[in-house]
């Protein structure tokens, strides 16, 4: 590619800051990175660049605060044969009028606001066996994510630097990985910030698919271990097993997730949706269907937080709009219940209304959520979400935010 072409897609995505690639409207939304993808390419190698550009702001009524956000991200992917090729991907980030943290590098520091979080190989085949093997620096979510995973409303999306090794493995799909993600802990110290307790992350996982001809339909089972250990590997402390299961029965859809912690507690969610016929009759209701879902965590579990042991992480949208939960559902000492319900307002709008349940520490809160989103000029998407909870006990949540985004994919 000629010098001249790459600065001007630089410059295009500097110039589109008025944009959103993802909402995150969806309860579970993680932003993955792209495993058929990479970083490191030779000077004949096929080259595809792609990003996206978002402007997102909420206000909250409790404390009366208001922020605007920008971030833009540019990905180069390289393709250097039909086995090998890479992922470069470049993301700017800020608080209106002031530069946010680098989790990675500053967990304390406010000067900071670019990074490379995308650089990574992969090639397929490489030991004849025909597995794949990523090396790098990625997004990478575990099971749901509910443990660890990237979170894409983040402006800085976690990421992960290890090795993968994928395999098919006759349907299992297998999948392999050592993380040492949490490794400059002197260095995050010194400048003040979170201390990692573990310096390396591995696990085991794999997806596999039991078929059947029963009512239930087929069955998809997906098991993990993820485990941590200060200068070595080990199960001997600071291990998570847990497994998600999905499937059909008697036409309505259901998935389920379980954990267990070492030297900790479980926590579970299991959801369904089901098709009413009746709510079809509601003007502006899409298809008539009503998911709900269940939840809990015992006070002594705690998900991965970033770096490992370290507060910070926030998984939007995981338990309402209004996110303060630090850990989504499965923050620690809670419980909750969802019912959510599609609807289209309008012509090319489309929405979700949902009603949320929530004990965290003895203390309930009730939130009800309203999003609504649409594509305009064919390329620009706009979200808006609304939240209220409140709370009769000490502790709970109290107040109402708007948060609203808007953004374009290139």
């Amino acid at each position: 590619m000629k010098v001249h072409m790459i600065m001007a897609a630089l410059a295009a995505a500097s110039l589109s800051a008025q944009g959103v690639a993802q909402q995150g409207e969806d309860s579970l939304e993680r932003a993955l990175a792209d495993l058929n993808s990479g970083l490191t390419a030779s000077a004949t190698s096929n080259v595809d660049i792609s990003g996206d550009a978002r402007i997102r702001n909420y206000y909250m009524s409790g404390g009366d605060s208001k922020e605007i956000d920008g971030r833009y991200r540019l990905r180069f992917s390289f393709t250097v044969n039909e086995q090998v090729g890479g992922v470069l991907g470049i993301t700017g980030f800020e608080s209106w009028g002031s530069q946010v943290v680098d989790k990675v590098v500053a967990p304390d520091s406010s000067r900071i606001d670019t990074r490379i979080d995308l650089a990574y190989f992969y090639g397929n085949d490489v030991f004849g066996d025909g597995g794949t093997i990523t090396v790098g620096r990625k997004y990478y979510t575990l099971g749901s994510g509910r443990i660890l995973g990237s979170d894409d409303w983040d402006q800085a999306p976690q990421i992960q630097t290890g090795f993968w090794y994928n395999h098919e493995a006759g349907g299992a799909n297998i999948e392999l990985f050592l993380l040492n993600s949490q490794h400059d802990s002197d260095a995050a110290a010194a400048i003040g910030g979170a201390v990692p307790a573990f310096d390396d992350l591995f696990g085991l996982t794999f997806d596999w698919v039991f078929e059947t001809d029963s009512s239930m339909g087929d069955v998809h089972f997906a098991p993990y271990i993820l485990s941590g250990r200060d200068g070595g590997l080990s199960l001997e402390d600071g291990w998570y097993l847990g497994t998600q299961i999905a499937g059909e029965l008697a036409g309505f859809g259901w998935d389920a997730e379980w954990a267990t912690q070492d030297e900790g507690g479980d926590a579970f969610a299991l959801s369904t949706t089901i098709g009413l016929d009746a709510l079809e009759s509601i003007p502006g209701v899409e298809d008539g269907g009503l998911m709900i879902q269940f939840t809990g965590a015992d006070d002594d579990f705690s998900p991965v937080m970033y770096p490992w042991g370290a507060a910070g992480a926030v998984r939007h949208a995981v338990a309402g709009l209004r996110d303060f939960l630090p850990n989504g559902i499965w923050t620690s000492d809670t419980d909750t219940m969802t019912a959510q319900l599609g609807f289209a307002p309008g012509e090319n709008w489309n929405g979700k209304i949902s009603y949320w349940a929530i004990d965290n520490a003895g203390a309930d809160t009730t939130e009800w959520d309203l999003q609504v989103g649409t594509t305009l000029a064919g390329a620009v998407d706009l979200w808006i979400g609304y939240a209220h909870t409140s709370s009769d006990d000490a502790g709970g949540v109290d107040d109402d935010i708007i948060w609203t985004t808007i953004g374009t994919a290139f």
